[in-house]
């Protein structure tokens, strides 16, 4: 009769752990999610490390000069030719101001701007959670392992307080860890967000010398407030500045008529606003006003002339 022996293959993670250093295996399981956020935030440092080294390998300046000289002698395609000459987050900020050009660029910039920066600032959150979340854990499994020491207090005793104290001291492991994966995380945090500011400067600066170019060389002009200006100043001028007007208009004191009479070069004018015509209709009104108030009265007297001469011949009469 033979017996078979039945071996038991351990799993992954129970590999893993005997192959961990005795330190790792007294912190329980916490350990193993300070790991994994450890190398969460090894893996966005070295990527954002990456990013940052290509942007400081490009050489901008030279292409920045040469895209505001061309501006300067308000040659937009020289200076689009300039800015793709490299790929920065400044060249492509004036590649889209001088595309918008002659309207005004500074929303177009700013959004592109913004743009850029949330995607330089990508990881950050990440670092900035590890940062604040690495502590924790790191307390929570302190606190675990003191219940799991107080667990075995109350089993064996004050006998044997060195198991006690031994299970402190391991759960003060994690506390430890949480900290180190803090610090590791909180180092690369502030190096990204001082170049964040860095760039954020650098874009302003770019941005501020385009348009003052732009305007020093005329080259944005507003045709909404072109349009209001001469609408504004049409509504403005009087009747007898209006020497555009296609039609004259006069009005005789005399006979009370207004004469209309077509302007002599009325075939290349153009037809006179509104407001013009309302503001001549409301300068002409008391002219016709007061002409009326004098023919009323004038009517007025003739007719209290002639009763008083139909009554004087009445009474004359009488007396025959």
């Amino acid at each position: 009769m033979s017996i078979e022996k039945t071996i038991t293959q351990p799993s992954f993670l129970e590999l893993m752990t005997q192959n961990m250093p005795l330190w790792f295996q007294q912190g329980g399981v916490v350990m193993w999610l300070l790991l994994l956020i450890s190398f969460f935030s090894t893996m966005v440092t070295l990527e954002r490390v990456f990013v940052w080294a290509f942007y400081y390998s490009q050489k901008e300046r030279f292409a920045i000069q040469e895209c505001f000289s061309a501006l300067n002698k308000q040659k937009k395609t020289e200076a689009l030719l300039a800015c793709k000459k490299v790929e920065t987050p400044a060249l492509n900020m004036l590649e889209f101001g001088i595309k918008a050009l002659p309207f005004s660029p500074k929303e177009k910039m700013e959004s592109y701007a913004e743009n850029q920066i949330s995607l330089l600032s990508r990881g950050q959150s990440i670092l900035d959670t590890i940062i604040t979340m690495a502590p924790m854990l790191g307390i929570l499994g302190t606190i675990l392992g003191i219940i799991e020491s107080f667990n075995i207090l109350s089993a064996q005793g004050v006998d044997n307080p060195t198991a006690v104290v031994g299970g402190i001291a391991q759960a003060l492991i994690t506390t430890a860890a949480g900290l180190a994966v803090a610090l590791m995380a909180l180092l690369p945090y502030n190096f990204f967000r001082s170049h964040i500011q860095k760039l954020i400067l650098h874009l302003e600066t770019i941005g501020s010398e385009f348009n003052h170019i732009c305007q020093q060389k005329s080259l944005i002009t507003n045709q909404l407030s072109d349009i209001a200006q001469k609408q504004e100043k049409a509504e403005n001028e009087t009747v007898s500045k209006q020497k555009k007007m296609p039609y004259h208009y006069e009005f005789s004191e005399e006979t009370g008529e207004v004469n209309v009479s077509i302007h002599p070069n009325g075939e290349s004018i153009k037809r006179t606003t509104p407001s013009a015509i309302a503001e001549m209709y409301n300068q002409a009104l008391p002219s016709i006003y007061k002409h009326i108030k004098l023919e009323t009265k004038k009517t007025n007297k003739e007719n209290e002339n002639s009763s008083s001469e139909s009554g004087l011949e009445k009474s004359t009469d009488e007396i025959k």
